[in-house]
């Protein structure tokens, strides 16, 4: 396959998707590039100049419909519609929240995106209802085991063969999400294992391959 890029925007939030990124690097041969503002250089200059010419584009961070942060502690936008022509043309793999609405948004294709990813105790503050889900009363615990999990999912799903057939790799998510599941309820891995389990349906329900 042609140049892969993996955009990693590595801080405190998505700390727990290094083993991910590394599997991606691993994987596919990918650059990987984060936001890093402590050279002299122009930190979104360095991401644009990578994917200039790269036929495939992972995006591991945070996102709503309408952009995809380079960092969202210090509310940076990577990608809005003032750039969005950057990513056309490209396979995108896009994980990130409302990603999938953020694909839909601009029309793009041959991309997968996915819908909110209830990732630390911020997020469940913000949403509390997810789909019809009360996820109020979900605690830390849970959430670790949700990014454990989700992290295992897409870990034993990407590969050279499902990143170029995604019909494959939909079934793929499929069936490992389904073993992540089964896992969480069978032994019981949190205090609402349930909901969890509930999570990682959604997961996979809420992506979008276009």
């Amino acid at each position: 396959m042609g140049k892969t890029v993996c955009i990693y925007p590595q801080d405190a939030t998505t700390d727990f998707l290094r083993p991910l990124c590394n599997h991606v690097s691993a994987t596919f041969g990918a650059v990987e590039v984060g936001y890093d503002t402590s050279g002299d250089d122009d930190p979104m200059e360095i991401i644009f100049d990578e994917i200039k010419d790269a036929e495939t584009v992972f995006f591991l961070g945070h996102g709503m419909s309408t952009c995809l942060y380079a960092s969202i502690l210090d509310n940076v936008e990577l990608f809005n519609k003032e750039n969005i022509s950057l990513l056309e043309g490209k396979r995108l793999f896009l994980l990130a929240c409302n990603s999938n609405q953020f694909i839909d948004k601009f029309k793009l294709n041959d991309a997968i995106g996915f819908g909110f990813l209830p990732t630390s105790k911020e997020d469940i503050e913000r949403t509390k209802q997810y789909h019809k889900l009360d996820i109020s009363m979900t605690g830390i615990l849970d959430v670790e085991c949700f990014k454990t999990a989700l992290v295992q999912c897409l870990t034993n799903t990407l590969s050279e063969e499902t990143i170029n057939d995604f019909y494959i790799l939909k079934e793929r998510l499929l069936f490992n999400t389904s073993k992540e599941i089964v896992d969480c309820l069978v032994n019981k891995k949190s205090t609402k294992y349930r909901i969890v389990a509930d999570e990682l349906y959604y997961l996979y329900k809420d992506m979008v391959v276009r």
